[in-house]
């Protein structure tokens, strides 16, 4: 098997633990694929998760060490913070890292979920100008305004009736 055969039948590890040995039988690596989202079920904030993730990956040899520089990108399902719908989003992060080509493994997996839980917002919103839900009754205002009769909040609000 010639390197050229090699570098086309390399099936990229599920896992994503790469051998030292190959990525140096090739003298670098270029590969992409699809992970399963149970590899990421725990890194938001439940009821938030990742529903789809790729990754493309680009290994090169620099002397005595293997540098690997990657790119994940999929969706992920989060309930907005202000209405508490929940609505798709897309996310791309790109990385990159360094190993000693002394490893036998390098796992990539680690620095992919890494990448991954630094993508969660603070806040997730379905759009920049969701309204919320109406604080008295609860309905969502994205979907028109309610009711309710707005309470006038002053520092004088105590006082009132109190001089006659």
């Amino acid at each position: 098997m010639t390197e050229n055969d090699f570098y086309k039948n390399f099936e990229v590890p599920e896992d994503l633990k790469f051998r030292v040995a190959d990525i140096t039988l090739m003298g670098g690596l270029n590969c992409s694929a699809k992970l399963s989202p149970k590899y990421f079920d725990n890194i938001f904030t439940p009821p938030n998760k990742i529903t789809e993730v790729r990754v493309e990956l680009e290994f090169w040899l620099a002397g005595k060490e293997i540098t690997v520089r990657g790119r994940v990108w999929g969706k992920r399902n989060v309930r907005c913070d202000r209405c508490l719908k929940e609505v798709s989003q897309s996310f791309e992060e790109e990385f990159m890292e360094s190993y000693s080509a002394q490893s036998e493994i390098i796992d990539i997996m680690l620095l992919v979920r890494q990448t991954l839980a630094l993508t969660e917002d603070i806040q997730f919103l379905c759009s920049d100008d969701c309204k919320g839900l109406c604080s008295l009754c609860g309905k969502d205002l994205n979907e028109g305004p309610c009711q309710c009769q707005p309470e006038i909040l002053s520092p004088f609000a105590a006082l009132k009736g109190k001089f006659k």
